[in-house]
């Protein structure tokens, strides 16, 4: 008797989770400031909030931003993956 490997693949996709939002928090890069937004999902409010930062401290006015996300990986035919792997 002899063994055999089968093989499968199938097409993937990564995306943001639908019930998940996105955040955004940012800092100030002048020298010795320590301003930083705390996690907000309002990206817009985010962007304010530096402009406002920038308004009141002239010459502070690069930020580093970063945004976050859940993703969810499916399967083209659009099946979620569970963690052993296997379609749902």
């Amino acid at each position: 008797m002899s063994t055999k490997a089968l093989f499968t693949y199938a097409v993937h996709r990564i995306g943001r989770h639908p019930e998940a939002e996105v955040t955004m928090t940012a800092r100030c890069l002048a020298a010795a400031c320590g301003w930083e937004l705390a996690p907000t999902g309002d990206l817009a409010a985010g962007d304010e909030a530096c402009m406002t930062h920038t308004g009141l401290h002239p010459g502070h006015d690069r930020f580093e931003r970063q945004w976050s996300e859940v993703s969810l990986v499916t399967r083209a035919n659009g099946a979620t993956v569970s963690r052993a792997g296997s379609a749902r």
